[in-house]
């Protein structure tokens, strides 16, 4: 509960454990130390850190890391980002938190042969993708909920990439600063539209109520570009209109289903 209600707590509590654990494993005579660590470490190393890079061992000095292809001496932990310890940190906590609850930690094999941590339980978290770069929040929910099938996870977020990892029924929308309603399930289709969609789906829906995904100082070019096109198409652009509005559709170039999205929500909103 600290980590949740004060800013200065610290997960590294999970790697002192895990330290301990191994020293434990190296003059343990009951058997227990090793079969446990090495279920920890497995499930550390089940696609939880991104770009190839992989937790190799755990030594007095903490956490090893390395990227697939070369030395397994790797990295310490320590030296790795913000989104590479604290990823690790809370996977190690809630591994923890397990263990000493029920005294054990009940697994089961993955679909795809990973490891998975059986214990049922409630877990609150505020802010799960601070630190976290786009491709690990697109990712970090589904991990969660892969690795951890019998917890439900309770989590406060502005991506939308977190947004697309929630349950039916259990994405909630929180009123913002000076709003008068109180926290809403959003809608069938809304939720069909965050978790299903594109990531410009779920911000330009009413859940985020951003106008355009476009950067402020590019929306003045893009309103030009509207217009121009408008008289492009009804031929009514003059010669220069025309050169301008060519320049402009390749400096502000992007997806077809950007545009079309962005179109949609603010067609909605005049309506």
């Amino acid at each position: 509960m600290a980590t949740l209600f004060h800013e200065d707590a610290s997960l590294a509590e999970g790697v002192s454990w895990l330290v301990d654990l191994r020293l434990r494993q190296l003059e343990d005579r009951t058997g227990v130390a090793g079969p446990l660590l090495t279920n920890v470490l497995a499930l550390l190393q089940d696609g939880l850190l991104p770009d190839t890079y992989q937790i190799r061992r755990v030594s007095a000095d903490g956490l090893w890391v390395s990227q697939e292809g070369r030395s397994k001496d790797g990295f310490s932990l320590r030296e790795m980002s913000d989104g590479y310890r604290t990823v690790a940190a809370l996977v190690l906590d809630l591994v923890r938190q397990i263990h000493t609850v029920y005294g054990g930690l009940d697994t089961a094999p993955t679909s795809d042969g990973g490891v998975a941590v059986l214990a049922p339980g409630v877990v609150l978290i505020d802010e799960v993708d601070a630190h976290l770069h786009v491709t690990w929040q697109r990712k970090i929910g589904h991990w969660l909920r892969q690795h951890f099938p019998n917890l439900q996870f309770i989590v406060s977020s502005h991506s939308p990439y977190i947004c697309q990892a929630a349950d039916p029924g259990g994405l909630i929308r929180l009123p913002g600063p000076g709003e008068q309603q109180p926290p809403q399930v959003v809608s069938e289709d809304l939720y069909h539209r965050v978790v299903y969609g594109s990531s410009d789906d779920a911000v330009l829906s009413e859940l985020f109520g951003l106008e355009t995904p476009y950067p402020s100082r590019a929306e003045h070019d893009r309103q030009r570009l509207v217009a121009l096109e408008r008289k492009v198409y009804a031929e009514t652009a003059s010669e220069a209109e025309v050169v301008q509005y060519q320049e402009l559709s390749r400096l502000l170039a992007s997806s077809l289903d950007t545009r079309v999205t962005e179109v949609t929500a603010r067609l909605g909103r005049e309506q």
